[in-house]
């Protein structure tokens, strides 16, 4: 499993962070690979988040700009 990273779109992201719920989900998973899974889950989902912040920022910065223009 590797860190998030600055190139990862925000389908990327959920797409990992899918499969992190989906061996989470596993209740045969060996302790140490839950654990492992779940701190992954918890980076993906902030990296996630600040993807979409990123982006709601970009669209009212791009509204105001707008609105400006009238």
């Amino acid at each position: 499993m590797s860190e998030p990273s600055a190139g990862d779109t925000l389908e990327d992201l959920l797409t990992r962070l899918e499969g992190s719920l989906r061996r989470l989900a596993d209740p045969s998973a060996p302790l140490e690979r839950a654990v492992s899974d779940f701190e992954e889950a918890g980076r993906l989902l902030t990296a996630a988040e600040e993807r979409l912040e990123a982006a709601a920022s970009r669209v009212s910065q791009t509204i105001a700009e707008t609105a400006g223009d009238r």
